[in-house]
């Protein structure tokens, strides 16, 4: 019972950042400018929680293992997720412009989330997302030490953090169906942090993977956009 409850929980969890782009983040013209600052600090303090959780010295301080755990994984999965729920939950309506877009060009866009969605779930299945989430039942999968296979081909070929392109891509579109300084700003915020956690990504999956790594950046030079970077 309680396995069939955190698979419930962590595959429905795991669709929560993407549904609340589609959802929409809250805006009101007339609400107060001090509204950005509260906003930053609730979502920082959720990155903030999000990345030490992921740091090799927390997980060998807290779990006594760097590599990490199922245990370690289960738990990390279910304080995002609840984290995350608690910031759609408490962040505050913020004013600036907003524009009325023709229904059909909201239409488009709301397309375009969409296919952003596919693209950050791309060569995934329910096997390896429950992996992922440690679901029991499922082999674990997406670790930095070489206990998982390192993701080379399909996207990765192209671009070595495909998913985080399609997340940038999936705040840009949804600008299009919420146009509005409110999810302009969670937006920026949510796509600026997946670029600034490349280079700390890759330090730890240089530590771990060492040349297989090193050599998987020379045959793939661009991190988010081909040709440009």
């Amino acid at each position: 019972m309680v396995a069939r409850a955190y698979w419930l929980f962590a595959f429905l969890g795991i669709m929560t950042l993407a549904s609340s782009f589609i959802w929409g983040f809250r805006y009101d013209a007339a609400a107060s400018t001090d509204n950005y600052t509260f906003n930053l600090l609730l979502y920082l303090a959720w990155a903030a929680v999000h990345l030490v959780m992921t740091r090799p010295w927390f997980k060998k301080i807290v779990y006594s293992n760097e590599d990490g755990s199922v245990t370690d994984r289960r738990i990390y999965i279910t304080i995002t997720i609840l984290s995350w729920l608690a910031v759609m939950y408490f962040h505050k309506a913020v004013p600036g412009p907003e524009y009325v877009l023709p229904e059909y060009v909201k239409f488009f866009g709301l397309c375009a989330m969409m296919l952003s969605v596919f693209g950050f779930f791309e060569g995934q299945t329910f096997a390896t997302l429950g992996g992922f989430m440690g679901v029991p039942g499922y082999e674990m999968t997406h670790g930095h030490s070489d206990e998982t296979p390192l993701m080379t081909e399909g996207s990765y070929a192209a671009v070595r953090h495909p998913m985080y392109r399609a997340a940038f891509f999936l705040g840009a579109s949804s600008l299009i169906y919420h146009p509005n300084a409110g999810q302009l700003l969670w937006a920026v915020m949510i796509g600026l942090t997946f670029i600034l956690f490349i280079p700390i990504e890759e330090k730890t999956l240089l530590k771990y993977r060492g040349e297989e790594y090193r050599a998987y950046m020379q045959r793939t030079p661009h991190k988010m956009f081909k040709g440009i970077w």
